[in-house]
């Protein structure tokens, strides 16, 4: 009788055991369900062609590193991106645009080079769909910013306009020894303070633990507020040439050399040319690139779904 008992009461055990691991199974394959519906509902339609929630996915994954939280600001400016981009891939495939294949190649061997050596890479990223895309994209964008050009007119004219953003504060080029020990900190102080610069370089070289101490301890050059406070106040107060009282830090003892100092000044023209260059061509590229889009938004007929998007989107409003 006892026996059979026991029985009875392992069989309701085991019955309910795989109740239990049945109805958590259930719930697994409804919610993995429930994750895939997700993933496939529409968030951006152009024309006839469909985008869902996994195609933003990648399309971020591929930008920001997997497991980096991003809040919904954040989000919403990708998911503009994205939309800029579709409308943009959209209108290459409608003109027939193509890629070479070696400029697929290139553009591979360049990629690869960013990636950790592992076998199969080069297969896998050929084989990205997504990734030919944006190498279309690239490619769409090139072809309409190719012929643009800034000419020294130009160069010259912003110069004139922005001289303010081209006025340098007054900077000092610093050096250092860091030791560890004060009692050697002062040692080398007392016994560096009449010495000339090459025997504090020298100094540097054998006794800084400072990863510049190799360099003779030539740490680089400083405006206001480039370096914490307090060390700024002992360094800036330094002549030309002097060197600093021990200086304590959470890394050890600091000796100061102030090498030389540079009075507040205007940036000449030759010096800041191929900086203005720069700006004007990324504005340029900016403004060029930014009309394309929105003469695609008028052209085609593109749709968001907000109600998709699994955060609060704060873009721009449909066409």
């Amino acid at each position: 009788m006892k026996k059979t008992r026991l029985i009875i009461i392992t069989l309701i055990i085991i019955m309910a055991g795989g109740g239990f691991f049945g109805y958590s199974f259930l719930k697994r394959k409804q919610a993995q369900k429930a994750e895939e519906n997700k993933n496939r509902q529409v968030v951006l339609k152009i024309e006839d062609k469909s985008y869902n929630l996994s195609d933003f996915e990648h399309y971020v994954r591929q930008i920001i590193p997997q497991g980096q939280d991003i809040d919904s600001q954040a989000l919403s400016e990708l998911f503009d991106q994205f939309v800029e981009d579709r409308l943009i891939l959209y209108s290459a495939k409608v003109r027939k645009m193509e890629l070479a294949e070696s400029e697929k190649q290139a553009f591979l061997q360049r990629l690869i080079r960013d990636y950790p050596p592992q076998p199969g890479l080069e297969e896998e990223l050929a084989s990205d769909e997504e990734l030919e895309d944006s190498l279309l994209v690239g490619k769409y964008k090139y072809e309409k910013i190719k012929e643009v050009v800034v000419t020294e007119d130009e160069i010259k004219a912003y110069y004139q306009e922005h001289k303010r953003d081209f006025l340098v504060p007054e900077r000092v080029m610093v050096s250092q020894i860091l030791v560890r020990s004060s009692d050697l900190a002062i040692e080398l102080q007392q016994k560096l303070g009449k010495t000339d610069e090459e025997s504090f370089r020298q100094a540097a070289r054998d006794y800084s633990e400072a990863p510049d101490g190799y360099k003779g301890g030539l740490m680089g050059i400083f405006k206001p507020g480039d370096l914490p406070y307090d060390m700024e106040r002992v360094i800036f107060a330094l002549e030309e040439g002097k060197i600093s009282q021990v200086f304590q830090s959470p890394y050890g003892y600091h000796i100061f050399r102030l090498d030389k100092r540079y009075e507040p000044a205007l940036l000449e023209e030759e010096e800041v040319s191929r900086r203005i260059r720069n700006i004007l061509m990324e504005n340029k590229v900016k403004d060029i690139i930014s009309k394309e889009i929105e003469e695609l938004k008028a052209t085609y007929h593109w749709q968001i779904f907000r109600e998709n998007l699994p955060f609060k989107y704060e873009g721009k409003e449909n066409a």
